[in-house]
Parts: structure tokens; C-alpha cells; sequence
């Protein structure tokens, strides 16, 4: 813009130049004119002196060229005022281009300032990247090592954890006494430490001394925790959800349900009596059992652990041990196989189910409730007469490629009752499940209490059940027997024949 300025100023300035020569071109010829009139008067009067008889230029002569002179001189004008009106016109262009050219200058002063301020705001953007990427640099660092830091402190955590659970004991036993119902009269029950450590329970049982004088014997018995019946079944979640959490650790973890029928066995693992799997308005309340509120506690526990970079992947089965066999209570195959593969066991042919939900567990409840043996005893209308065994195989995968794996079991075992309490004598078929129940439940305790004591072998091959349970019931895994109790009179000796079994499983 500004070289066009200039152009047109130099265009300008030529054509003043140019008019400025013309008029003294007009001003030199008017001079030599004149001098040419005075030249031809001053010869005319020279010629008069001479010559007096001479009349020199007539008037019409001197009239053309006075004329002649005053066209020239108007034409003159003419073109001067022309020029001059031009050169007003280019003088007047000449303002109103300095005036932009002002104006270009200006709004030139103004950009340059503008891209000033721009490289300075980029000179002082660039520092200020430079400083972000130097504190986000040092961000991440702090953050690494906070997450290093966090890694060290769940593994401490777990390790901690760990300890803990070994030092109350990786094999445990909790005893829980069902409230009494319209049945009968109840057993005489105390419980010295309720208010304190809650271990302690006494059975006040009527014998006869050796004379046959009537009395009352008081027996003793001592768990790592007794559950009166007023315990509700938050009550005992409460103290089995610590095992749980180790199940998310790596831990595999083993709770049994042990007692005669009808102590209530079923009613804590998965829940009483108005709990209908099928029906979903059931699924929440105060009565629902330790298998669905396990669910949930896992579920949760798992969500909290993403933060710890930990995801987690659920699977479950569900099997029966009938008569010393294993069928599936998910599918349709009868007789399954146990396979053991490094720390775990494997029930071939039985139906894997992976679960995207807790409220997934509550449909494959429904199912297996369906196919569970059961048969009328003596001691229940529907009484189990398999060991229904609930696995939960729990994956864990964290960001800096540590692994957990680990399974829970969750056992309902069948009644415990013996031969002549459940009537099993007099039929064929209910006496052979009744051997073969109370053999796998011997086998159980003696693998319980191998593990209790250390022992170096460890019968596991004595029955179907332990041998499924293996991985769960070796060295470092975690046991809680659930010893449910029936506070009925008429249920004395099943009762102190259950409590007796436990304490021995203690010692």
C-alpha cells in the first residue's frame, strides 16, 4: 500500500515538473515574441528615419498579429487554468492519500504493536508451557510414587490382613444357636461371656449318677465365637466377612455349614424360610443368608479395589456330593469328576456360570434348589441327604501385572444326625445315604483337624467331598465351620453329639 503511495506521488510530482516546463516554454516564447514586435517597431521606426516616405507595417497587420498574440495568450490561460484546476485535483488526491497513508501508518504502528504484544504474550505462553510441562513432569512423578507408595500399602494391607485371620486362626469355628420355635421345650443353654468375648457356651443336660439318683450335668464348650439365638444374620455376617476379604487377597476360603436337620444350617447360608429365589421382591431383607450377602460384599469390595488398579472377574458352580458322587446342580450330568490342576480343583462336566452382577448368584440358587436330593427323616419332612457345595472363583488382574486367584466355597452340609435319630435304619436306601453322609463328614473332620494340628499327611482321599475340597482346605487357606445348633429338647443328644464333633475339630 505504502509503494503505491509513492508511485502515485512520483506520478504527481512529474506531471507539476512537466506543466511547470510547458509554462516556461509558453513564458520564453511570449518573451521572444515581444522582442520579435519590438524588434519589427524598433526596424519600422529605423525604416521611417531612413526612408520617410516608407509607411512600414500597416494597422491591419500589427491588428492580426496583436490578435494573433491575444489567441495565443487566451489558449494559454485556458490550459494553465486547466492545469492549475488538475493540479488542484491532484493536490486534493495527494490529502486524501497522505490522509490514508496517515491512517495506513497508523493502523501499521498499531499492528506492529499488536504482533509485539503477541510475541510477547507467546514469549510468556512458551514460558508458561515450558513451566506446566516441568510441573506436570513432576506431577507425574509425585503421582507414580504415590501409586507405588498406594501398591506397597495394599500389599501391606493384605499382608496384614492375612496375619490377622492366621493369628485368630486359619481353621475356625463359630457356633449359632437357632431361636426356638413352637415345638417343644428347649434345651437349658447359657452363655457365661454373651456380654465379652462371646466364646463360651454351657448345655445343662439331665443324667443319673451311678446310684441312679437324678441330676444335672452342666457341659462345657468353648469356639472362636458362639451366636445365641437372639443373633440375627447380620449378626454373623459380620464376623464371616473378613474370610471373604481374603478371598479377593488370594485366599481360598472354605465356610461349612455343619449340624443335625433342621438347626438351621440352610436358613444361615442362604436364608429363611420366606426367601423364594424365584421371586426377586424376596431377594432383600434382614433374613437372606451369608451366600447372598457374600455376593454383594464381593461385588462391592471389588468396585472399591479399582482404584488400586484392580479388576476382578466372578464365576460360580454348584454342585451336590450324593452318595459319594458328584453331580451337577446347574446342568444336566450326573456324575462329574474332580480334577486338581496346580492350586485349584476343576469339576469336569459341571456347568461354569460367569456372573455380571450379585443378583446373578440368586438364579442359579433357584436352579440348584431344584435338583438337591432331598427325602422325609424322622427329624425333617425335607430333609438334604447330599452336601450341596457353592464355588465362587474370584480373578483379580492389577495394572502392574500382579494376579490373585482364589476360590470360595460355600458348603451346606447334610444332616449329621445319627442312624437311629433320623430313622434310616428300617429303610435300605435312606440307611446307605446315611452312611455314606456320615462317613464324608468323619472324613471332613479328620482332614479339619490334620490341618488344626499340622499334621504331615492329610487325608483328603478319604471321601469325594474332601478331595473336591482339597485346594480349600490345605495349609494357608482359610476354614470356618459354622456348627448350627437346635435348641430343642428332644434334639439334647444330636446337640451335644454336635458340639462334641466341633470342640474335637478345635483341639
Amino acid at each position: 500500500m505504502h509503494d503505491l503511495f509513492q508511485l502515485e506521488k512520483e506520478r504527481v510530482q512529474a506531471n507539476q515538473a512537466r506543466e511547470r516546463a510547458e509554462l516556461d516554454q509558453w513564458h520564453e516564447r511570449q518573451r521572444r515574441f515581444d522582442e520579435k514586435l519590438e524588434e519589427t517597431r524598433r526596424s519600422a521606426n529605423e525604416n521611417r528615419t531612413a526612408a520617410p516616405g516608407w509607411r512600414g507595417l500597416n494597422d491591419y497587420e500589427v491588428d492580426l498579429l496583436r490578435a494573433e498574440h491575444q489567441r495565443e495568450t487566451e489558449a494559454l490561460h485556458v490550459r494553465l487554468h486547466a492545469q492549475e484546476r488538475e493540479l488542484e485535483a491532484l493536490r486534493a488526491d495527494k490529502a486524501c492519500h497522505a490522509e490514508a497513508l496517515s491512517q495506513v501508518h497508523t493502523s501499521e504502528d498499531a499492528l506492529r504493536a499488536r504482533v509485539a504484544e503477541l510475541e510477547s504474550l507467546l514469549a510468556t505462553t512458551d514460558t508458561r508451557s515450558e513451566a506446566l510441562a516441568a510441573e506436570a513432569a513432576a506431577s507425574l512423578e509425585r503421582v507414580e510414587t504415590l501409586e507405588a507408595r498406594l501398591a506397597e500399602a495394599e500389599a501391606l494391607r493384605r499382608r496384614l490382613h492375612n496375619q490377622v485371620q492366621e493369628l485368630r486362626g486359619n481353621v475356625r469355628v463359630y457356633a449359632r444357636v437357632r431361636p426356638p420355635r413352637d415345638e417343644g421345650a428347649s434345651i437349658e443353654l447359657r452363655y457365661p461371656d454373651a456380654l465379652h468375648l462371646a466364646t463360651q457356651l454351657e448345655v445343662r443336660a439331665p443324667t443319673e449318677s451311678a446310684m441312679g439318683a437324678a441330676s444335672v450335668k452342666t457341659h462345657h464348650f468353648a469356639f472362636d465365637h458362639v451366636f445365641p439365638p437372639s443373633a440375627t444374620q447380620s449378626d454373623v455376617f459380620e464376623h464371616v466377612s473378613d474370610l471373604l476379604q481374603s478371598v479377593l487377597d488370594g485366599y481360598h476360603t472354605t465356610i461349612f455349614a455343619y449340624g443335625q436337620t433342621g438347626s438351621g444350617k440352610t436358613h444361615t447360608l442362604e436364608g429363611g424360610a420366606q426367601v423364594d429365589w424365584a421371586v426377586p421382591s424376596t431377594w432383600h431383607g434382614d433374613d437372606v443368608g451369608l451366600i447372598p450377602r457374600a455376593m454383594h460384599m464381593l461385588w462391592a469390595a471389588a468396585q472399591a479395589q479399582q482404584v488400586h488398579g484392580w479388576t476382578y472377574t466372578f464365576e460360580a458352580q454348584m454342585v451336590e456330593v450324593y452318595l459319594d458322587q458328584i453331580s451337577d446342580l446347574l446342568g444336566d450330568h450326573t456324575r462329574c469328576d474332580v480334577v486338581h490342576t496346580g492350586h485349584h480343583s476343576h469339576v469336569e462336566r459341571a456347568e461354569v456360570v460367569p456372573l455380571a452382577r450379585p443378583e446373578d448368584v440368586y438364579q442359579l440358587l433357584a436352579r440348584a434348589k431344584k435338583r438337591r436330593q432331598v427325602a422325609a427323616t424322622k427329624m425333617n419332612e425335607r430333609s438334604s441327604r447330599s452336601h450341596s457345595v457353592f464355588a465362587l472363583r474370584v480373578r483379580g488382574t492389577q495394572t502392574n501385572g500382579d494376579t490373585t486367584d482364589a476360590t470360595l466355597h460355600l458348603v451346606d452340609l447334610a444332616g449329621s444326625e445319627r442312624l437311629a435319630s433320623s430313622g434310616s435304619a428300617s429303610d435300605p436306601q435312606r440307611l446307605r445315604e446315611a452312611q455314606s453322609i456320615n462317613k464324608s463328614l468323619s472324613s471332613l473332620a479328620d482332614v479339619m483337624a490334620a490341618l488344626a494340628t499340622h499334621a504331615k499327611h492329610v487325608p483328603y482321599r478319604n471321601s469325594t467331598l474332601t478331595w473336591l475340597l482339597k485346594p480349600c482346605l490345605s495349609q494357608g487357606a482359610k476354614t470356618l465351620m459354622l456348627l448350627a445348633l437346635s435348641p430343642l429338647q428332644t434334639h439334647l443328644g444330636e446337640t451335644l453329639c454336635s458340639l462334641r464333633f466341633a470342640t474335637q475339630r478345635m483341639s
